[in-house]
């Protein structure tokens, strides 16, 4: 307990522990810890005990001031103001609904649904332009035979995938595709060249110009002369070798001696080695030009990719033939020359020797074009997707595509902005009515459920002793109530609001003592601690009554049901001191046993954080001006001076009415008495009381020991003001 302390850290108690018996009377001044106690106690005995407490109408009462009327249960006061609370929240959870609902969805042409539908709208009429667009050009695309560009399942969705890859082409990139496309597999051999030693045809030919036949027959008419021998030699080949032949040129007749004498001459050995010599090297050459000239070629033999390239290599080829082949016309011509002129040396040839054929580029190129051949299909779908993509550049370009995507993206953006904003209120709008739902739900969990019983027995307490009487709000089934009070014939009902503070307590205080005997499956078996904590607050004559009568029956364990004085625990605190001296049993008188009520209960004084027992009548007060008297020693002991002058008047007035002394006669007109004391000018007193004054506690309490003195009544001060009551300095 000593660990207790007020937010400013002084300590509350000074005792350690406070032993309880099953009954227990405590009395205490407002403001000593009486509602800490309690809460200890709960704390404490919680695990083991079923402990109750009753602290005012407040914690069983609550007033819901929406119906003018209160509810009864546990708790009650803290779930009104829950339900209180939880209505405030509503309404301010509705105003934000009927806002975030105005926003999604009014008469205003800009709500967000609106808003939404509109920009909806856009997007569906974009996303049809667009749409129609790649179907129409799938279709387009896929009617293309000439060439066929694309697979004949082709479209839009392939369309849409391929927007991506789209690409520009040249014409004649555009071209050389088509042509890929359309070719067929072609074939094409490298060339198989023997290197030829053009140096060696030349000597050849230049030994041969320089050789000569020596005349062994001469026949002086030919004189030596090559055109005369030439004639000759040709007039051999044309006229046949018979007897009585006529001369062509002439027109005599040759002889056969004639005849004879040519063929001897021309047939001479040395004449045949060099002929046939001149004939063979005509031989070589003719097979070396006829060799050249075949070599044919035909472009369209390569495929479109190395057309070009392959006529450039050869038209160097071509035009080397040309050379070499002219080369071989000159070797030619020089030897037919000879042939003419078998008998005489001819000069020799200085000509320029040409380089051999060099094919290695064109061997390559048809390497390659052999390869090409050898992918062809990959070649023509990679020439069928470029002329696609180029075809889907063309489409996109005649469409504005980029305009209407950029476009699309902006309605889309704008879709998904005002969309989001749709939702997150729709959202708030569903979360706000999760949210009022769960606090109605809450609220329904708060309501009071009807107590039909203890009414109808609260009712039956109340009787005889007010005139007025529990009644429901609407019907038996609602848990809120309202007094129905009959004043003649006249009946009127009273909402919570026209109750006074006492009748609210006596109402809960008998609503409490109901519950009491009402009990839980995890309480059924466990002993209870009934605590009160100033349980009558209330100066009314017949309510005080009422109290104190239910609080003996409890402890007096009429009902066991509520409290069964051999296991259940009691602890009734109180500062009015009329309810302490009536509440407990009365008299100090012994039983059988010689004990008295302070033996069978405990009974304490809270005085400046300690709990003193109080263990026989002597040391308990007997009357309320004994307990004015004590009220009077604490105040003194805590220095509180305008408390002090309460209880002193409220002393003398006791006193007066009591003795029959004449208050003039008792302040004898001493004008300090009368400024501090007189109870019949209150005035003066709540004016003075107003006022600081010099008076400490100390030369209050010899003051009011001097006025009884002057009244011949200092053995009664002195009775009264006992050695415990003096004041700390």
């Amino acid at each position: 307990m000593t660990k207790q302390k007020f937010t400013d850290g002084i300590q509350i108690f000074k005792d350690d522990h406070v032993s309880l018996k099953h009954k227990n009377f405590i009395f205490a001044r407002n403001g000593s810890g009486k509602s800490t106690f309690a809460s200890l106690l709960k704390e404490q005995c919680s695990p083991n005990l079923d402990v109750r407490v009753f602290a005012g109408f407040d914690t069983v009462l609550g007033e819901n001031e929406k119906l003018n009327a209160f509810s009864l249960s546990i708790n009650a006061g803290e779930n009104e103001l829950a339900i209180k609370q939880k209505e405030t929240e509503i309404q301010a959870k509705q105003n934000e609904l009927k806002r975030v609902t105005s926003e999604i969805d009014d008469s205003d042409i800009h709500n967000l649904k609106a808003k939404k539908a509109a920009a909806e709208a856009a997007v569906q009429k974009n996303n049809t332009a667009i749409d129609k667009f790649y179907s129409d050009s799938a279709a387009y695309i896929k009617k293309r035979t000439q060439p066929q560009i694309s697979k004949t399942t082709y479209n839009k969705s392939d369309f849409k995938k391929e927007i991506s890859h789209a690409a520009a082409l040249q014409e004649i990139d555009v071209t050389q595709l088509k042509k890929t496309l359309e070719t067929e597999e072609l074939f094409v051999n490298t060339v198989e060249w023997k290197h030829v030693n053009y140096s060696a045809y030349l000597k050849s030919t230049n030994e041969i110009l320089k050789s000569k036949v020596e005349e062994k027959n001469r026949i002086k008419r030919l004189q030596n002369n090559q055109q005369r021998i030439n004639f000759a030699e040709e007039g051999m080949q044309i006229h046949k070798h018979q007897s009585g032949e006529i001369c062509a040129f002439c027109g005599n007749a040759i002889s056969e001696e004639t005849f004879q004498e040519l063929e001897s001459y021309f047939s001479a050995d040395e004449v045949a080695v060099l002929r046939n010599r001149i004939v063979e090297g005509k031989k070589k050459v003719s097979q070396l030009s006829s060799l050249i000239i075949s070599m044919k070629w035909t472009q369209a033999a390569f495929y479109p990719e190395y057309q070009e390239t392959a006529g450039n290599i050869w038209d160097d080829l071509v035009a080397h033939k040309k050379i070499i082949l002219s080369f071989c016309d000159a070797l030619e011509d020089a030897l037919e020359s000879k042939e003419k002129n078998l008998f005489s040396e001819l000069d020799e040839l200085d000509i320029e020797v040409p380089e051999d054929f060099d094919f290695s580029s064109y061997n390559s190129l048809v390497k390659n074009n052999k390869e090409y051949g050898a992918s062809l299909a990959t070649k023509k779908r990679e020439a069928q997707e470029k002329l696609r993509y180029n075809m889907i550049y063309k489409l996109l370009g005649q469409f504005k595509y980029d305009v209407k995507y950029v476009q699309m993206n902006d309605v889309r953006k704008t879709f998904k902005n005002v969309k989001e904003e749709f939702d997150k209120k729709v959202g708030q709008q569903a979360d706000l009515e999760a949210d009022i739902q769960n606090l109605n739900d809450q609220i329904d969990a708060l309501k009071p459920k009807a107590e039909v019983q203890a009414i109808k027995n609260i009712n039956k307490r109340l009787q005889g002793v007010v005139p007025w009487q529990l009644t429901y709000t609407e019907n038996e089934e609602t848990g809120y109530y309202q007094v129905s009070q009959t004043i003649g014939k006249k009946s009127t009902l009273r909402g919570v609001k026209e109750l006074s503070t006492g009748e609210k307590n006596v109402i809960a205080l008998l609503y409490f003592l109901e519950k009491l005997g009402e009990t839980t499956i995890q309480t059924s078996t466990s002993p209870k601690l009934i605590i009160f904590d100033d349980p009558m607050n209330s100066n009314d004559s017949d309510m005080q009554y009422l109290i104190i009568t239910e609080m003996q029956k409890l402890y007096q364990g009429e009902q066991r049901e509520r409290f069964d004085h051999q296991k259940d625990f009691i602890v009734i605190m109180t500062h009015n001191i009329h309810f302490y001296l009536n509440v407990p049993p009365h008299g100090a008188f012994e039983d059988k046993k010689g004990k008295t009520k302070y033996d069978k209960s405990d009974f304490y004084h809270l005085r400046q954080g300690s709990f003193v027992q109080i263990t026989d009548a002597k040391r308990d007060m007997q009357t309320n001006y004994d307990a004015l008297w004590i009220e009077l020693g604490d105040l003194a002991k805590h220095g509180y001076t305008n408390s002090m002058l309460n209880s002193m008047r409220r002393i003398i007035e006791t006193y007066i009415e009591f003795t029959g002394i004449k208050q003039d006669e008792f302040y004898r007109n001493n004008e300090q008495y009368l400024k501090l004391f007189n109870v019949n000018s209150h005035s003066a007193i709540d004016e003075f009381s107003a006022q600081s004054f010099t008076e400490s506690a100390d030369e209050l309490v010899s003051i009011f020991h001097r006025i009884f003195a002057d009244n011949h009544a200092e053995a009664h001060f002195t009775a009264h003001w006992k050695n415990d009551n003096a004041v700390k300095h």
